[in-house]
């Protein structure tokens, strides 16, 4: 934070140093931003041998001002020394906004031969950011954009794994196999955090994504998870079918996504995957996940499916559109503000039933002038 001549003590919660500037002619100092490391707000994102701690500094509209690697025993280290600092790979984080996703080879340029390393560094600085915005920058435009967020999971968030399923946002595809034994598969769509940390957990998500990202460029994540008694998943006989094209599924483009022990999915299956859906796919129209039961795999001369089509609300929140300027601040609430509408059903109520309001107000004027107009008329 170079702009700071002043630091508070580490306090909050989250911990943080409060940065100020003394301004000439002024006797208060002016509050400019945050300073915290990321072991103080996990969960910690791993490197390839452990953690690597990082202290970044973040203003009050949510850019970053600086970051500076404080510890980490990657094995790479040994033989290439402080590879991290060297590579000015940190320098890269000033100035970007936390609303970015801080992706390693799309926002952000990765280290040579240290991927893993470069995903760690760049998700635990982008992940302590937002949550030190969250506790912090009430008025950010990042908040705002999470509130919203975080109503459209609303429905989603109280819903029981089954009732996820009578819902149809889950949907089970169940495929008899020769042997007499059946796969039970679960399909969900997660090709949003939110959605991925609400289905599997933050942990199991970002794990995922990572892996997701290292090997492919682009392409939406499809939960896939697996149950039943049949002794394993073959994944080149899935498919997603969208408009009578068939698109298998690639090894490159299945990952794992932990053993069902966190999210909605807790307990629920064996294990959890996720398939990467190829680009060409229409996430916004109807599309069918489907299981080669044929012969000879790859050929989906048979197969068993199951149809999927995302609901508004999920499509909303994906397509992430844009808050009118007047709702920023309306809709910038501080989590004191949130647990007060949870503790206070009624003015939940009318906080998510307003716009349902405001247009049936709407409605309501329209007919009248109508009405008016055509006794005129008579």
């Amino acid at each position: 934070m170079p702009a700071a001549d002043i630091f508070s003590a580490k306090q909050g919660e989250p911990p943080v140093f409060r940065a100020f500037k003394t301004a000439s002619g002024t006797i208060e100092p002016e509050l400019i931003g945050y300073v915290f490391t990321t072991p103080d707000l996990p969960p910690v994102q791993l490197g390839f041998s452990g953690p690597i701690d990082t202290l970044v500094g973040m203003d009050l509209q949510g850019r970053l001002t600086g970051v500076k690697i404080l510890h980490y025993r990657e094995s790479y280290q040994s033989l290439r020394g402080d590879f991290i600092e060297d590579s000015g790979f940190p320098e890269q984080f000033r100035n970007k906004n936390i609303e970015e996703e801080f992706r390693v080879g799309r926002d952000i340029d990765g280290m040579s031969r240290a991927t893993i390393s470069s995903w760690a560094v760049a998700r635990g600085i982008r992940n302590a950011a937002r949550r030190v915005a969250t506790a912090y920058l009430a008025d950010s435009t990042f908040v705002a954009e999470a509130n919203y967020e975080t109503e459209v999971l609303f429905s989603l968030q109280q819903k029981s794994w089954e009732e996820l399923i009578e819902s149809d946002f889950v949907k089970q595809l169940l495929v008899p196999l020769d042997d007499l034994t059946e796969l039970r598969l679960f399909v969900a769509y997660m090709g949003h955090y939110r959605l991925g940390e609400l289905l599997v957990g933050a942990t199991d998500y970002s794990n995922a994504d990572r892996e997701a990202s290292i090997r492919v460029e682009d392409g939406s994540m499809l939960l896939i998870g697996i149950g039943g008694n049949a002794p394993m998943l073959r994944q080149l006989r899935l498919a997603v079918l969208q408009n009578g094209s068939v698109y298998p599924n690639r090894r490159d483009r299945f990952v794992f996504a932990g053993s069902g022990k966190k999210g909605k999915i807790a307990g629920q299956v064996q294990f959890a995957a996720v398939m990467i859906l190829d680009p060409a796919i229409d996430i916004a129209q109807p599309f069918s996940v489907i299981y080669d039961t044929g012969p000879i795999t790859g050929e989906f001369s048979e197969f068993v499916s199951v149809d999927y089509q995302l609901a508004p609300e999920v499509l909303a929140l994906i397509q992430a559109p844009a808050l009118p300027g007047e709702l920023l601040t309306a809709g910038a609430m501080a989590s004191s503000d949130l647990i007060e509408l949870e503790e206070n059903p009624l003015a939940s109520w009318i906080v998510r039933n307003l716009w349902s309001g405001v247009a049936a107000l709407v409605l309501i004027f329209v007919l009248t002038l109508a009405t008016i107009s055509r006794k005129g008329v008579d």
